[in-house]
């Protein structure tokens, strides 16, 4: 089973994936994790990627995705094709160069082999500088709306995870825990529905 947590940059989407797969793991299933690809990527400076790195990332992604799945029960990834394609239209639209048009067939037809996406939402707590995704608090939610927009206009089904009461850094182990067996609890339910039906 693949799953992928989604959302625009310093939502706790790697947080959640390292939650979720302690509470799988802690069911006894096998676990790979396929971290945030931006995090590896040799051409992304600046807090911003370019069109080199945007594409480098989803083809690695890809690449990454389809060997785990032959490895491990749960494959969890820090983002999916999708909100990965949203930063490739901003650094394209940014270099003032044509979108390719192999990549939105090629990223939809991507999109199919998740069994579940969940989307985090903007938290009131802000950015945490991590030193590779840009802090500026109006591209985070530029990335957000033409997300969302593109999740709805596509009709890619998602699961969107409740915004966080989390003021303090502190609080967020509470919302990461509570959200990871949440997901997990989902997860292994639909699971054992498939293999029933």
């Amino acid at each position: 089973m693949k799953i992928a947590i989604i959302g625009t940059h310093g939502t706790f989407k790697t947080t959640l994936v390292y939650f979720l797969a302690g509470v799988l793991k802690a069911k006894g299933k096998s676990v790979g994790i396929i971290r945030e690809m931006a995090t590896a990527c040799p051409y992304f400076k600046d807090g911003r990627g370019n069109v080199l790195a945007q594409n480098w990332i989803t083809l690695n992604q890809v690449q990454l995705e389809r060997e785990y799945e032959e490895i491990y029960d749960y494959v969890i990834c820090d983002r999916s094709v999708v909100d990965n394609y949203i930063y490739a239209m901003q650094a394209y639209q940014k270099e003032n160069q044509p979108l390719p048009g192999w990549i939105e067939p090629f990223v939809l037809h991507h999109t199919k082999s998740y069994d579940f996406l969940f989307k985090t939402p903007i938290s009131p707590l802000g950015l945490v500088n991590d030193g590779v995704r840009s802090v500026d608090r109006k591209w985070q939610q530029e990335i957000e709306d033409q997300l969302t927009q593109y999740l709805e206009e596509k009709k890619i089904k998602h699961i969107e995870l409740p915004v966080s009461e989390v003021f303090e850094y502190d609080d967020i182990i509470e919302y990461a825990t509570k959200q990871a067996k949440f997901m997990a609890t989902y997860l292994v339910d639909m699971d054992v529905q498939k293999r029933i039906f």
